[in-house]
């Protein structure tokens, strides 16, 4: 089972794209920050990586995509924000990016393609 990191600064929002991907298959290992998800990377690996651009704390949802493509460079990088676009944030390459309100069948989509990769 491909184990997806999700990691959204809003709890209901959270909650709903982890009932998703569980739903479509997905082991999910959540985080409410990119801060917290660094320490939960210590303890897990992982085969994907969904997040929120803007989050509290020290790290921002593109930081920690770009630590994630050094560290699992065979995962699969979802980016998503209600107020940037690709054209503002330097994504990790092969990294992809979808805006808010979620199309959740094209990041299940997205999530499927970029774990066969």
């Amino acid at each position: 089972m491909l184990k997806v990191l999700v990691v959204e600064d809003e709890v209901l929002i959270r909650l709903t794209v982890i009932d998703v991907l569980e739903e479509a298959g997905f082991e999910v290992v959540e985080a409410g920050s990119a801060d917290e998800a660094m320490e939960l990377l210590e303890d897990h690996s992982i085969n994907l990586l969904f997040t929120d651009v803007q989050m509290p704390g020290k790290l921002s949802g593109v930081d920690l995509a770009k630590a994630v493509a050094v560290r699992f460079p065979d995962a699969g990088i979802v980016v998503v924000s209600g107020r940037l676009t690709p054209e503002d944030i330097d994504l990790p390459h092969g990294a992809e990016f979808f805006s808010k309100p979620y199309d959740f069948k094209r990041i299940v989509a997205s999530l499927n393609r970029l774990s066969e990769i």
